[in-house]
């Protein structure tokens, strides 16, 4: 999927520079890659949430699952790291 984004020239520069130094293949990698671990960061927050919201709880079975269901959402997506197609 192609998306446009506008950005001011200092922007764009410090962008082809991360790009370059970063040993992206493009502009696009980069940004791909940003995207990436800003909602690995989100995920991590999420998780670290429900860690903090189910400790010293007494679970219900089906917490239990829900919380074991999410972790491996989570081993998964880290082993695929969710490369685009």
């Amino acid at each position: 999927m192609t998306k446009s984004i506008s950005l001011h020239q200092e922007l764009a520069d410090f962008a082809d520079r991360e790009a370059e130094a970063g040993c992206f293949g493009n502009v696009s990698a980069y940004f791909a890659e940003l995207l990436r671990k800003a909602r690995q960061a989100k995920i991590d927050q999420d998780v670290r949430l429900l860690t903090h919201t189910v400790e010293g709880a007494s679970p219900e079975p089906a917490d239990q699952e829900i919380v074991a269901l999410t972790r491996s959402v989570r081993r998964q997506m880290r082993k695929e790291k969710w490369k685009p197609a």
